[in-house]
């Protein structure tokens, strides 16, 4: 193959791209399939190509695994095996323990002759009563999820303000009456006496149903009609779904957000206690589920269900669990187990594509509710149409085309079907044009009899109206359609001898063949050009050009994979004449990391005359409106992190969306008003794409969830003291025990910067022009400097304590621009460092005054930097992996000569970047200090407490001797 040759841009635009499509389905599913079995060897056709061999030769190597070719001739074979995680001779001989010296033993003895422990010490009543202690600050600070208390005058007085309100609002009395004419108000007695007579009920409700914005509010109108209180919990999958569905309820019942219906997500709160619905992040109830305690002790945690919040809770509502994302799907599993314990709780499951069977056979087969749902007419076009239509430039493609997604009303059938009944037995058109014309889409051209199968067409053609027969081709009608008996229009017209409708029919049929097989030779060239696996922006620029020519008003919302994508698209957009006119065009951008207020002004309808283009990840697929979107261009991409266990490394890239997405997605253009979706992927490759996405907890690691490697659980599974701490804190695992270190080691404020950095994002803005790189990259190793060097996470916690300076003289937008880092996200740690602080006081781990566990904090101690005139180095984990540090490390480019030493060096994460096909790590370097006595390896003691403090339970240094220690 001669991969040693070939050049890493060329690699990126060949391989796969050379590939047929099917080729490239099929393969991916093959290597997908053999990667999630348990065998360890798949071996390929013998029949494959030369291209296709070098192309699953990348593909292999993209997924971490090796693939092989052996053989000649047509016994040459191509073979893949999973990665062996390699162990050398140290790790096979088990762990060396970490031991005192007599010096070290003797300054330990003299310190505790002088300072013995007590008694209280030794029992360890001190620690049982700081636990308890902060437990009682928790649930008794934690109000949000209580229920409010409402007599039955407060509840009356409440619903007759909310009559008012309608009453004294012509605003609010049509929305009452927008509220009635959704699908799902009909469904309102079922659900609310369903849920009085079972605790588990799943709502199936297809897309525009209504069934977000308006069960919560049948529950909370249901309770107070019953003259009782409720404390209803709303969960979304994402933060601006939980505030934007907050704020919607509250208008349609005019209110402020906060007053009966908040939200709760992190760093941001409106309502509390006095609010009767609550909309909040998976995460957050998880949180407070987890909380309530399942440790060891069975009998304390009886004692301890009995005093917290989910007595206050009469209702939790789970929204769109088909995204499967691993809060939702652990919080399901804890809460089939809390239901028997807390019989007044009821649960409702929603959304809009679900396996609602599973789900319900999961929940002891609860009951079922199918809503049917509502949305206009969306025109669709795939990757092969969006070719030929800017091919052809000059036509106006939104002037006809197929229309679908409408769903028509049991009365409309009944009428198609008596007007195909007077057309066929006296000859009466009239009525079947009538209805044809009031509803123009496919749903009505391709409508079959419920009886017989009869279409529209195949009355025309027997009957040898001519005219109408033309019309209905010239709308797309689908001329292969077939009745229950099998015949087709066509097939009608000859029977009848319509000779005349015959040859039309037939010679529509011809074209539409040549016109499919012209297609299917532009997309193949069009595929052969490309990387199938990248997002390509000038095909994108030039549609949202074609649309913005084609129609003068709408939103167009542009699915992409994540934020990369997002910021390449943006740039291409703002480099373009067309749509650098900002009188004309308003590009925003949607993605989780958005501060909530950026990501508000997606709703804002622009101005008169500026076209809103709107660049998201999947956040705007599901639980969000955005009511003047009238275009959808789905990339077919989203990024999906998954976890490789033969290398340790996780791994984020672009995958294809499931069927149920990409529902999802054309919806979206016709939630409001008829739309029109592009999906930039090909038909065949939508029919091959999954029904759902792999639940996210079979793809990561859930370290997160399962704590046992961190010392929070025995070998049998009991929640240890350790692991109540661990739990504790709205952060990953291995952050708060890095902060629990940080306490005992006097340095908490940096590790507060870092446990907030790690959760969030790190401040530093990566510049597009090619300079400003250099300027940024150095401006980072220029921070890291300040407090050691050659450490990305000291980049970061000096960034922000300089920032901190910056702001208290009101210089904090120079530091910025200066050092190239995000006040947005300053601001946003800055804020989670407060709270994170706060809830280290409030259970009971620092002081309210925590400047006392920070004292060491100014004295991050120099060590000795690498020598930069060697080469560079490839590093090798425990694993055998070879890895590289990441472009955007300070660290990349450092270099070591055999001279200088083995560096230790400390990493957060590995992680396979797929489009440079390599494996890089995120590190923190430092410079290990060695000397040898009597062929000991041994270590000064500074550097020692940084290894303890850093190195999680284990450590593995210079031969990959294994280092094991007690936490």
């Amino acid at each position: 193959m001669g991969r040693k040759g070939r050049k890493g841009k060329g690699a990126a635009a060949g391989g796969s791209a050379g590939m047929k499509e099917a080729t490239l389905v099929r393969v991916s599913k093959a290597l997908e399939d053999f990667r999630a079995s348990n065998a360890e060897v798949y071996t390929f056709e013998p029949d494959i190509s030369k291209q296709e061999r070098a192309a699953i030769h990348e593909m292999c190597r993209k997924m971490g695994m090796i693939s092989k070719s052996s053989g000649n001739g047509e016994r040459r074979r191509l073979s893949v095996y999973k990665r062996k995680q390699k162990r050398g001779p140290e790790l096979e001989q088990g762990p060396s323990y970490l031991g005192f010296s007599e010096e070290a033993r003797h300054v330990l003895q003299d310190l505790f002759m002088h300072y013995p422990p007590g008694d209280a010490d030794l029992s360890g009543d001190v620690d049982q009563s700081s636990s308890d202690k902060a437990a009682n600050i928790k649930w008794r600070t934690d109000n949000a999820f209580c229920r409010p208390a409402m007599s039955k005058l407060d509840i009356t007085k409440k619903v007759e303000m909310l009559a008012s309100k309608i009453n004294g609002s012509e605003q609010l009395r049509k929305v009452m009456e927008d509220r009635t004419k959704l699908p799902i108000s009909s469904f309102k007695d079922v659900i609310t006496s369903t849920l009085e007579n079972h605790q588990v009920v799943l709502i199936s409700g297809q897309t525009g149903c209504g069934k977000t914005t308006q069960v919560p509010q049948y529950i909370l109108d249901h309770m107070w009609g019953k003259g009782e209180s409720c404390k209803i919990i709303c969960t979304q999958p994402r933060r601006i779904s939980a505030i934007s569905v907050a704020e919607r309820i509250s208008a349609e019942r005019g209110e402020a957000v906060g007053d009966t219906v908040g939200y709760k997500i992190r760093l941001e709160s409106k309502g509390g206690k006095n609010s009767s619905v609550l909309f909040c992040t998976n995460g957050v109830l998880l949180r407070l589920l987890i909380g309530r305690g399942t440790n060891a002790s069975k009998a304390r945690n009886q004692k301890r269900s009995l005093d917290d919040a989910v007595l206050g809770i009469t209702h939790i509502i789970v929204d769109e669990i088909h995204e499967r994302d691993r809060f939702s799907d652990f919080m399901l599993t804890i809460l089939r187990d809390l239901l028997p314990l807390y019989p007044h709780l009821r649960m409702v499951l929603m959304s809009a594509t679900i396996d609602a069977e599973r789900f319900s056979q999961y929940f002891n087969g609860c009951s079922v509710i199918q809503v049917p749902g509502f949305t206009y007419p969306v025109k669709t076009f795939y990757l092969e149409d969006v070719l030929s239509i800017l091919q052809s430039a000059g036509d106006n493609h939104l002037t006809s085309h197929k229309t679908e997604g409408s769903v028509l009303t049991h009365d409309f059938k009944s009428s198609m079907d008596d007007s195909i009944n007077l057309a066929l037995v006296n000859d009466e058109f009239d009525p079947l044009l009538e209805l044809i014309s009031a509803e123009q889409n496919t749903e009505v051209y391709n409508y079959q009899h419920s009886e017989t199968g009869i279409t529209p067409l195949m009355v025309f053609a027997m009957k040898g109206q001519l005219g109408d027969v033309c019309m209905l081709l010239s709308f797309g009608v689908d001329c292969s359609a077939q009745d229950h008996d099998g015949k087709s229009a066509l097939d009608w017209a000859q029977q009848e001898n319509q000779q005349e409708v015959c040859e039309v029919i037939k010679k529509h049929m011809e074209c539409s063949s040549e016109k499919s097989t012209e297609d299917n030779e532009l997309l193949n060239k069009y595929l052969a050009s490309i990387n199938p696996e990248h997002i390509d922006t000038l095909l994108i620029e030039r549609l949202l050009r074609k649309i913005c020519v084609d129609s003068n008003e709408g939103a167009i919302l542009v699915f992409l994979p994540g934020w990369e994508d997002i910021s390449q698209t943006r740039e291409r957009l703002f480099a373009s004449p067309f749509f650098q006119d900002s009188s004309r065009f308003l590009v925003l951008s949607l993605h989780s990391m958005i501060p909530s207020s950026e990501q508000k002004k997606v709703f804002k309808r622009p101005p008169v005359g500026v076209r809103k283009i709107i660049l998201s990840t999947n956040i705007a697929e599901t639980a969000v409106t955005i009511d003047d979107v009238v275009f959808v261009i789905d990339s077919g991409r989203m990024k999906e992190k998954s976890y490789d266990p033969y290398n340790n490394v996780s791994t984020l890239h672009a995958s294809w969306v499931s069927k149920a997405s990409a529902r999802q997605r054309e919806g979206r253009a016709g939630r409001c008003q008829p739309g029109t979706c592009y999906h930039l992927y090909s038909r065949f490759r939508a029919s091959s794409l999954p029904d759902y996405q792999i639940p996210e907890i079979k793809r990561m690691p859930i370290e997160e969830l399962c704590l046992q490697d961190l010392g929070a659980l025995t070998q049998d599974e009991q929640l240890t003291e350790l692991g109540e701490k661990l739990g504790s804190l709205p952060v990953h695992p291995s952050t708060t025990k890095m902060l629990l270190f940080a306490i005992l080691m006097n340095c908490l404020d940096p590790a507060l910067t870092l446990a907030c950095a790690a959760d969030y994002r790190d401040p530093f803005v990566l510049p597009v022009a090619p300079d400003e790189r250099k300027r940024a990259a150095a401006a980072k190793v220029e921070l890291a400097s300040l407090y050691g060097g050659f450490s990305d996470q000291l980049a970061v916690v000096a960034a922000f304590d300089f920032w901190r300076h910056a702001k208290d003289r009101g210089q904090d937008s120079q530091f910025c621009a200066k050092y190239f880092v995000s006040s947005n996200i300053m601001n946003m740690l800055s804020s989670m460092r407060k709270q994170l602080q706060n809830e280290l006081s409030q259970r009971g781990f620092v002081p309210a005054d925590a400047s006392a566990c920070s004292l060491n904090s100014k004295d991050p101690g120099k060590m000795l930097p690498p020598r930069k005139n060697a080469r560079k180095s490839v590093l090798e984990t425990a694993s055998g992996a070879k890895v590289r540090l990441h472009p955007h490390s300070c660290n990349f480019n450092l270099s070591f000569s055999k001279s200088s030493g083995n560096p230790l060096l400390i990493y957060d994460e590995i992680t396979r970047v797929m489009k440079m096909r390599k494996i890089l790590v995120r590190m923190k370097l430092r410079k290990a200090h060695w000397y040898s006595t009597k062929k000991r390896l041994c270590l000064h003691l500074t550097a020692l407490f940084q290894l303890l403090l850093i190195g999680g339970s284990g450590l593995t240094l210079r031969l990959w001797m294994l280092l094991k220690y007690t936490a």
